[in-house]
């Protein structure tokens, strides 16, 4: 068996949700808490290994040709995770941190599997107004070679990992809008660190107020939209009809659920 972990018994407060939904100061406003050590990596390993690890776990045919008993086999997938995203010896504490952090988009899948070799594990899941999502991607330096299609389907996605985490305790929606005022942003951040069992500090809140990450710019955009980003969803009238006719057919159902509004 792996040589145990430094951090083998601490919690995992997870930053998951689609690109360009607030998950660069989702994740780095988590690091500013005291309390949480954070890798500040937005990396999706964690989903990667958590699908293979759940293949290996639950189909027929890979259980009948599993080595190991699957208590090992869960714990043998947690040790390479931890050693992949937490390395023992960039850590020069005195005592193990009381709650880890990284990032990782996860799919329902994953994440069952990352339940189970993560016990404590807290998803933070961030969502924004599709409108916006597939705006910010089109403009993105990579994402934005993509189709306007995909950059639907990408955003509609969001609503997998909502529904399977609904009714958990373990998994808390965190809206983008909700961290553009400091009120609001208080009583999110309130609202997660109660549920992960993590102490309050207004240090997450802070660091949000004052920062912004990718930012996106249209042509001609005045400087005011492009620093609030609660204007962003005018950029509905930049697209062509058929774009549009496309994010309703495709986004519509997941607008819907969240509460957002189709621009009309």
């Amino acid at each position: 068996m792996p040589v145990s972990h430094a951090f083998e018994n601490v919690p995992l407060l997870l930053a998951t949700g689609q690109g360009r939904s607030g998950t660069t100061v989702l994740t780095k406003s988590l690091a500013a808490h005291p309390e949480i050590y954070s890798n500040l990596v937005e990396s999706n390993v964690l989903n990667d290994v958590c699908v293979a690890g759940r293949n290996s776990s639950t189909m027929p045919s890979r259980i009948r040709q599993m080595v190991l008993p699957r208590e090992q086999h869960d714990l043998v997938f947690r040790r390479m995770l931890l050693d992949l995203l937490f390395p023992a010896d960039r850590w020069d504490g005195e005592h193990p941190p009381s709650t880890l952090s990284t990032f990782s988009a996860m799919t329902p899948e994953a994440a069952e599997f990352a339940i189970t070799v993560f016990p404590g594990i807290h998803f933070a899941n961030i969502v924004r107004h599709g409108v916006e999502v597939v705006a910010s991607r089109m403009v993105h330096r990579t994402l934005g070679q993509q189709s306007f299609e995909d950059h639907c389907h990408a955003w509609a996605n969001a609503q997998q990992m909502a529904e399977w985490g609904a009714d958990r305790p373990e998994f808390t929606l965190v809206r983008q809008e909700h961290l553009l005022k400091r009120e609001s942003c208080e009583r999110a951040f309130a609202t997660l660190f109660s549920r992960a069992g993590v102490r309050e500090d207004s240090a997450c809140t802070d660091y949000v107020m004052e920062h912004r990450y990718n930012q996106t710019r249209y042509d001609g955009e005045p400087d005011e939209n492009n620093a609030d980003l609660s204007t962003r969803i005018e950029r509905w009238n930049k697209w062509s009809d058929r774009q549009r006719d496309t994010f309703v057919k495709i986004c519509g159902p997941t607008m819907d659920y969240f509460g957002y509004p189709i621009p009309g």
